[in-house]
């Protein structure tokens, strides 16, 4: 998206495959469902596809923080988004598992998928039994 005062500066990017039509904080949640922190569960943690669990990275905890504090959100609505987005990610990994097990790719990766939809469901299990973004 462009500044309409300016056309040459960049106000946002949009993913428009993974984009949710309406709440944003069911994108940020999807964003929280992806973030790995550095003492997370092993499978959690081998599911990481961001370097969010690296030295020096804020903790999903610390950038949702953040985000609520600059945006105004009640923090208390991102545990529903991140679980939500955990339960959206699963979906996701479900059915790029499918296609691997069918044989549509071969991509090895897509092998051990499987266990990280059970990971992301421990992980909401948790978060919601804590009622925290850990």
């Amino acid at each position: 998206m462009l500044d309409p005062a300016n056309a040459a500066t960049i106000r946002a990017v949009l993913d428009w495959e993974m984009a949710t039509v309406g709440d944003p904080l069911l994108d940020i949640g999807t964003s929280l469902g992806y973030w790995i922190d550095a003492d997370e569960p092993e499978l959690l943690a081998a599911a990481a596809s961001v370097p969010t669990f690296l030295p020096g990275a804020l903790t999903r905890l610390e950038f949702a923080e953040r985000y609520a504090q600059s945006s105004g959100l009640d923090p208390g609505d991102l545990l529903f988004g991140y679980v939500f987005g955990l339960c959206k990610i699963a979906v996701i990994v479900q059915q790029i598992y499918a296609r691997y097990v069918a044989g549509y790719t071969r991509d090895e990766r897509f092998a051990k998928m499987a266990t990280t939809v059970s990971a992301r469901g421990r992980a909401a299990e948790r978060a919601i039994e804590r009622g925290t973004l850990k």
